[in-house]
């Protein structure tokens, strides 16, 4: 039986499906880089055996060039089966990783790089014949430590979203919450450590980051703008659903593995809409 030209048969394989998948960070105050070597994904089917895909090249990556809506490519154009995935991995070459702190390097120990790298427990489907974009995200901010032995360790917090599910936080905070007296520890030109954290519902309570469930999912540095005279933050890669946004002036002295008494100085809901950016003023 003959078939019209560009037709199909039963017979025809199914089509593969496409994985583009990009990286980007929630910041840190102390750090001047942050330099993470990525040579290889390892993706999990829900059935079947892990597949391992070496990087043509190692990806060196300063993570602190990546923030807001700013992301690196680390795959491109990845060919696979179709169907629901169950993990991710990344390859990390821990010896070319390091942190710069005052133009000083120092190696960046990666406690679960050198045996398994970093993965990340998330299900997702990627459909036949279809492209799919996902980011993951490095907070720094809950995830560099540093030890009492002086060493610098990175236990990274990875999350993950569909490029086609998630909007943008852009806003504003009050000159006033900068300023205000009761901040102490943001410089003394308030020019540092000023931070807006991203809690997962409405209407939350904000505290510090201290591992725990109760930990913002995200955060943004907040920066003077000189064209607008304002103090700007942008929070990119939201899935599209409710949040509080809160700010404090106290993210340099938050420490991530501890309980930390923060002075936040105003909060607000926000509901993030799928490829648009929600204005938000604190």
């Amino acid at each position: 039986m003959l078939s019209a030209c560009g037709g199909s048969s039963s017979s025809d394989p199914e089509p593969m499906a496409t994985l583009n998948l990009s990286i980007v960070d929630g910041p840190v105050d102390a750090a001047d880089a942050v330099v993470i070597a990525f040579n290889e994904l390892e993706i999990k089917p829900a059935s079947g055996a892990s597949q391992v895909v070496t990087l043509a090249e190692t990806a060196t990556i300063n993570l602190l060039d990546y923030q807001g809506e700013v992301s690196a490519p680390l795959v491109r154009n990845l060919s696979l089966t179709p169907g629901n995935y169950n993990w991710v991995r990344l390859g990390i070459d821990a010896a070319a990783s390091y942190i710069e702190i005052d133009g000083a390097q120092y190696p960046l120990e990666i406690p679960s790089a050198a045996q398994s790298g970093l993965k990340l427990n998330r299900g997702f489907t990627l459909a036949a014949g279809g492209v799919s974009d996902f980011t993951l995200e490095f907070d720094l901010r809950k995830s560099v430590h540093q030890e009492g032995t002086g060493d610098y360790k990175l236990r990274p917090t990875l999350r993950m979203v569909d490029n086609l599910e998630v909007g943008t936080a852009v806003g504003t905070v009050d000159r006033a919450l900068i300023e205000d007296v009761a901040c102490t520890n943001n410089g003394d030109n308030n020019d540092t450590g000023n931070v807006v954290y991203v809690y997962a519902a409405a209407d939350v309570t904000p505290v510090d980051i201290q591992g725990a469930e109760t930990d913002p999912i995200t955060s943004a540095t907040v920066t003077y703008d000189d064209a607008s005279n304002n103090f700007v933050f942008t929070v990119g890669f939201l899935a599209a659903g409710d949040y509080t946004l809160a700010f404090t002036c106290d993210g340099l002295v938050d420490d991530p593995q501890a309980v930390d008494e923060l002075l936040f100085g105003a909060t607000a809901n926000v509901a993030i809409t799928a490829g648009a950016a929600t204005q938000v003023s604190l």
